[in-house]
């Protein structure tokens, strides 16, 4: 009699031991799961983040400083950023010649000291457009990866 109570109070302790190990393996996959969809999270966010710099630039009437601006954000993106490269282009020989500026003119456009000597009238009155399906995102995380500019 002695030895059956001593076996069930093993047999017990054992059950014991599994319920609180399969807790623990409960609680860890919980805690796991958790992680997961809170760097899912961080990322999204990050990456909304991202791409609303850029953004607001996707429209049919921005001025020349909009264009220099979303212009320098890239330009910047890209060079401290290179595994977010956005590929952008700004259609040269039409700005040059639909809006007028010389080839000097366009190359003080690329530069930030230059761009200052450019006339104001010029800077507000020359409408660009983001061209329409030229905004693209990359499929792996879905950041912009390309923009192209034209004029208006």
């Amino acid at each position: 009699m002695e030895n059956a109570s001593k076996a069930l109070l093993m047999a017990g302790g054992i059950l014991i031991a599994l319920l609180i190990l399969g807790a623990l393996v409960l609680l860890m996959t919980n805690l796991q799961t958790y992680q997961n969809a809170n760097n899912d999270m961080t990322k999204n966010s990050q990456i909304a983040e991202f791409n609303n710099q850029f953004e607001p630039y996707n429209k049919n009437n921005l001025t020349l400083m909009e264009l220099k601006s979303v212009y320098n954000k890239i330009e910047s993106n890209n060079a401290q950023h290179p595994e977010y490269t956005i590929d952008h282009n700004i259609n040269a020989e039409l700005l040059k010649t639909k809006a007028g500026l010389a080839n000097s003119d366009y190359e003080k456009f690329l530069t930030a000291t230059g761009f200052r000597t450019i006339d104001d009238e010029k800077k507000q009155n020359l409408k660009f457009k983001c061209i329409e399906g030229s905004i693209e995102y990359k499929n792996l995380d879905g950041r912009i990866s390309k923009m192209y500019f034209d004029i208006n």
